[in-house]
């Protein structure tokens, strides 16, 4: 086979500079994929890297000598996972599942072996767009590139015995490594078809976002079009883009959909039937009167009812299971405007209100509904919780749950299967409203690359905040590093309260004069976890949580490990990736100088995640908790490199932290 190796452009001025070689290769080659290619690459990477970082099959790395490439990731096959601790013998073809060239080391950890460096953790960022599969060679003679030469001439005897009829082969296609995968995984044949499903949808997805990708948001944009200008998403989960439904229905078609605005529509519902927290019925009427308005007509008014907006892709299902339920014809819906979480909508003409809706479809990891307890304790926990946390509010505001509403009844009163009443849920958000001297950026848009306009490899991050030097960018992280951690680790470590913060729940607040970071802001309370002896003590007042509530703890260092997870696994790792900061490690050092001022040394968050014996650190594992048919909690993680301990004094043998 032939296989074109793209060269980087000489004085490219739209290089981040100063670059690696192998890091303006990996852009360069990226950004002339065409969409299709592009986006199995987006999957397939991420299906990889899954496989790779939860231990799912072993891999080694291996470096390599070529300009293309610093080394290659081997993945082994599932049955060599039975086998020795440290393998020994010869690897076979058949010992292999996939090799991937990769622009920088990843961490790895413990011991060199004669197969190479075990791989601890492999970020899809790492990768270099290709992906080989080993394949018998065919008649006639093979043209291999600069490339595969390299690799395949440090997979020599002895520790690989690859034979001379094998050759590498090309293949992004995420569904060929997902059923290569599965065929040799012990899981249900149902959970392997749907998941088959979910990584065709995210491809599907992907594709119709690289077909036509968003303009590049400015300083001046509306927070909106920063909320729709994501073109990839979650960093790392193989799931990112899905937008899977079990029976299909046409909205899974692209040409059919627009995500970024949805009708709402509405439901009259008997207020027996609702459990209600807040002024709900107040704050609605705000939206009602908008549909009022576009109709020409007064929304029907029943005696013992109230009106409730539905998703509109939610009509099917809430006619499915709740028959009885009068939804309103279409012509009394409102267009609104979806946030990056899909389920939550704006309405230009309520500026400072957001709807949070159960929409049936599964987004990523779960069906995105509401449960009965979630919508019941955020906006309690926003008026009794939020206003007496060790929280410095000049640096984070929340944006307030204030009122939320839930079909939990039958017609005759009986309590439903909580699964079905998820299916029936609105939440009413106060919005944060900056003044005109601050813009409002949702993180996860920061961390975006690939619009239209900039050129390849060029971060929304970079390109806001004018960041066109190393010194710039480290000097941005800084501040970044420094206020978010100031604004989410003290109500941990003080009232035992983590806060999911990865970066689609947070939004910077970024001056528009100097373009420097001033603080952030939180949203949605659903998934929190809390220490409830830590916060009645440290607040003096006790929290009625609902039975079963997933958001209460045992002990406060499993409301850190989710903590460390969505901070410095998800959101601030993801930030040093793309500002070049991670490999020398100039990031973590940061990080770290800021927790540590902030988490008092020889409590017990410093014992927790500080102190120089804490190598790792529980991580989730996504793949895992998919495969086994996990939604949410109880959540499985295995130990992952501790970042915070991420630096150039490491153990022999090791560039991570074990």
């Amino acid at each position: 086979m032939t296989l074109e190796v793209l060269k980087p452009e000489k004085d490219d001025p739209s290089s981040p500079s100063p670059q690696s070689t192998h890091s303006v290769l990996t852009w360069s080659l990226s950004s002339r994929l065409q969409p299709a290619e592009r986006a199995a690459f987006s999957v397939t990477s991420r299906l990889l890297a899954g496989i790779v970082t939860e231990s799912l099959l072993r891999s080694y790395y291996i470096p390599i000598h070529s300009e293309e490439a610093c080394g290659v990731c081997i993945i082994l096959s599932t049955h060599v996972m039975g086998e020795n601790p440290i393998l020994t013998r010869s690897l076979r073809p058949a010992d292999i599942f996939a090799i991937l060239p990769l622009h920088q080391e990843p961490v790895y950890s413990g011991t060199l072996s004669t197969h190479g460096r075990p791989i601890w953790l492999l970020d899809p960022l790492d990768m270099i767009p290709l992906v080989f599969d080993l394949s018998t060679r065919e008649a006639g003679l093979v043209k291999y590139s600069t490339l595969q030469e390299s690799i395949l001439s440090c997979l020599v005897p002895p520790p690989w015995q690859l034979g001379d009829s094998v050759v590498l082969a090309l293949n992004r296609d995420p569904l060929h490594w997902w059923r290569k995968f599965a065929s040799t995984t012990m899981m249900g044949s149902d959970i392997n078809t749907s998941l088959a499903e979910e990584v065709s949808s995210s491809y599907l997805w992907q594709r119709a976002v690289y077909e036509n990708t968003p303009v590049c948001p400015t300083i001046f944009s509306p927070a909106i079009e920063r909320e729709q200008s994501i073109i990839e998403g979650h960093p790392t989960h193989s799931m990112h883009r899905s937008r899977h439904a079990v029976p299909p229905i046409p909205y899974q078609d692209p040409q059919n959909r627009d995500w970024k605005r949805p009708r709402i529509r509405f439901a009259v519902v008997s207020r027996s039937r609702l459990d209600i927290v807040g002024p709900f019925e107040k704050e609605i009427r705000r939206i009602t009167e908008l549909a009022e308005r576009s109709s020409g007509m007064p929304l029907p008014q029943r005696d013992g009812c109230i009106i409730v907006p539905v998703y509109d892709l939610q009509v099917a299902n809430i006619r499915d299971k709740f028959p009885d339920v009068e939804l309103l014809n279409e012509e009394f819906s409102v267009p609104s405007l979806g946030q990056a979480s899909i389920r939550t909508v704006v309405f230009p003409e309520a500026p400072d209100m957001a709807l949070k809706l159960s929409i049936g479809i599964r987004i990523s990891s779960v069906i995105r509904t509401i449960s009965h307890i979630r919508a019941n304790h955020g906006p309690r926990i926003s008026r009794e919780v939020v206003p007496k946390l060790a929280i410095d509010t000049g640096i984070l505001s929340i944006e307030q749950e204030v009122a939320s509403a839930i079909c939990v009844r039958d017609a005759e009163g009986v309590r439903l299967n909580p699964d079905i009443a998820a299916h029936f849920t609105a939440v009413i958000r106060k919005l944060y409203i900056p003044d005109e001297s601050e813009a409002v950026i949702v993180c996860a848009a920061l961390l975006e690359t690939g619009h239209s306009g900039l050129p390849a490899g060029i971060p929304i991050v970079q390109h806001i905040m004018g960041l066109d030097s190393q010194e710039k960018r480290f000097i941005s992280f800084n501040e970044y590093s420094r206020l978010l951690v100031a604004a989410v680790v003290p109500p941990l470590l003080h009232n035992g309260v983590a806060f999911e913060v990865h970066p689609q729940n947070m939004l910077l607040r970024l001056s528009r004069s100097t373009l420097t970071p001033t603080g952030f802001i939180l949203r949605d309370l659903s998934d929190l976890l809390v220490h409830p002896a830590t916060l009645s003590a440290s607040t003096g007042s006790e929290f009625s949580f609902l039975p079963e509530d997933e958001a209460v703890v045992s002990k406060p260092e499993d409301a850190a490990r989710m903590l460390y997870h969505t901070l410095v696994l998800n959101h601030l790792q993801r930030l040093a990736r793309v500002l070049h900061l991670h490999n020398d490690y100039s990031a973590w050092s940061a990080v770290r100088a800021h927790l540590t001022r902030v988490i008092t040394h020889g409590s017990w968050l410093w014992w927790a995640w500080m102190d120089d014996t804490v190598k790792s650190l529980p991580g989730k594992c996504l793949m895992k908790m998919k495969i086994e048919g996990v939604c949410r909690e109880p959540s499985i993680f295995k130990p992952f490199p501790n970042f915070i301990r991420y630096r150039q004094e490491l153990p022999e043998g090791t560039n991570g932290t074990s």
